[in-house]
C-alpha cells in the first residue's frame, strides 16, 4: 500500500485528451501504477513548459482535461481527506488528492486559491521553477523571496486547510514561508543536499525546519537529485538518501514523492538536466517501487517503518490539515 506525494500524470492527461483522447489514466498509466503497489497519491496541476509564457492559459487546459477525465474514469476518484481515502479504499478505487505545483497560473489575482479549492485542490505550492507574483523558484533570483502577495496567499492557503508544499522554492523563499506557515510543512519530491548538492535538494537545516512543524519530506526519485555522476543515478543511492533523511529527523517524516515523469517529452526537461533519461536506474517508473522497499528494508528499514514511509506518514499529515 503505497502513496506517491507527486505525480505530473494530469500533464500526461492533458496533452492526450487535447489530441482527441480519452481514458488516459485507464489506458496509459493504472496498470503501472498498480503494478507497482501504488493505490493513491498526490496528482497535481502543472504549468509544463513552454506553456508557461501563458500560464493562466494552460491553467484553464488542465483544469478541464482533469474534470473531463474525472468524470469517465470510473477506476478513480478524487478525494478530499482521509475519510475520503479510507472510502477509496474499501471501494477498491485508485485515489487522488490533486495539487498545485506552482501558483503562477493566478497572477496577482490570490482570490482564485478560492476557486481552486472548490474545484477540489487541497495542495500547493507557490512556485514550480520560476519567479512569480507570489515567491522564487530555485532558478529565480537568490535573494528574492516570498513577496507580501505571497505571504497572504499562504495565510489563504493554510486558513482554507490545504497543505502547504515548499519543494521547488529557493532558500530564501523557503524560510520566508517558515515565518508565516503554522502548522505540518511538507516538501513533496526533494532529497538530501548534505549528499547531492542539487537546489532542489534539502539542507539539513531545512530538513530539521519541516521536521519541527511535524512536516514530512517526499523521497524524490528523479536521477539528478540522487547522484550527479551517471554512474551513480541508481536506487542503492536513493536508499541512502531514505536513510539518511530518516537518521536525521526520524522516519516519522519521511515519505515518498517519486516525481516519475518518463512518459512525458517536454521542453521542461531541458531545464534540469543535460542527460537523455530523468529516472534513477531500477526505478525506471512506478511499476518498480518494489524494488525499492526490498532495497530499503536491506538498509535496515523494519517492515513497520517501511509502512510509515509508503503511506502512513502521507495518512498523518492528511488527518492534521485536511481531517
Amino acid at each position: 500500500m503505497i502513496f506517491d506525494g507527486h505525480s505530473d500524470i494530469f500533464t500526461d492527461v492533458t496533452i492526450k485528451r487535447l489530441l482527441g483522447e480519452t481514458q488516459v489514466i485507464k489506458n496509459h498509466h493504472l496498470t503501472r501504477l498498480r503494478r507497482g503497489g501504488i493505490e493513491g497519491g498526490c496528482f497535481v496541476i502543472w504549468i509544463d513548459p513552454p506553456h508557461d509564457k501563458e500560464p493562466w492559459k494552460r491553467l484553464e487546459q488542465i483544469l478541464k482535461a482533469t474534470k473531463d477525465e474525472m468524470a469517465e474514469c470510473e477506476e478513480a476518484v478524487l478525494v478530499h481527506n482521509m475519510a475520503e481515502i479510507q472510502a477509496a479504499q474499501k471501494a477498491e478505487k485508485f485515489y487522488i488528492l490533486l495539487g498545485m505545483e506552482g501558483l503562477s497560473g493566478i497572477g496577482e489575482d490570490i482570490d482564485q486559491i478560492y476557486m481552486l479549492y472548490d474545484f477540489g485542490v487541497r495542495h500547493a505550492m507557490l512556485t514550480w521553477n520560476e519567479e512569480n507574483a507570489l515567491a522564487t523558484g530555485v532558478q529565480g533570483n537568490p535573494a528574492r523571496g516570498v513577496t507580501q502577495l505571497g505571504k497572504k496567499a499562504i495565510r489563504l492557503i493554510q486558513d482554507k486547510k490545504m497543505i502547504m508544499d515548499v519543494s521547488h522554492l529557493n532558500e530564501r523563499s523557503f524560510w520566508d514561508v517558515m515565518d508565516v506557515t503554522a502548522g505540518p510543512i511538507l516538501a513533496s519530491h526533494s532529497n538530501a543536499k548534505a549528499l547531492v548538492p542539487a537546489a532542489r535538494n534539502l539542507t539539513d537545516e531545512q530538513l530539521f525546519a519541516i521536521r519541527d512543524t511535524k512536516g514530512v519530506i517526499g523521497l524524490n526519485s528523479f536521477n539528478l537529485f540522487v547522484c550527479h555522476e551517471l554512474a551513480g543515478q541508481n536506487v542503492d543511492n536513493l536508499v541512502k538518501h531514505a536513510s539518511y533523511i530518516a537518521d536525521k529527523i526520524g522516519v516519522e517524516h519521511l515519505g515518498f514523492g517519486f516525481d516519475f515523469f518518463e512518459f512525458l517529452s517536454t521542453d521542461s526537461m531541458k531545464s534540469y538536466s543535460h542527460q537523455d533519461t530523468s529516472f534513477t536506474v531500477g526505478l525506471e517508473d512506478c511499476s518498480k517501487v518494489p524494488k525499492l522497499l526490498v532495497k530499503m528494508k536491506a538498509a535496515g528499514f523494519t517492515d513497520k517503518e517501511l509502512e510509515m514511509v509508503s503511506s502512513g506518514n502521507w495518512f498523518n499529515l492528511i488527518r492534521k490539515v485536511l481531517g
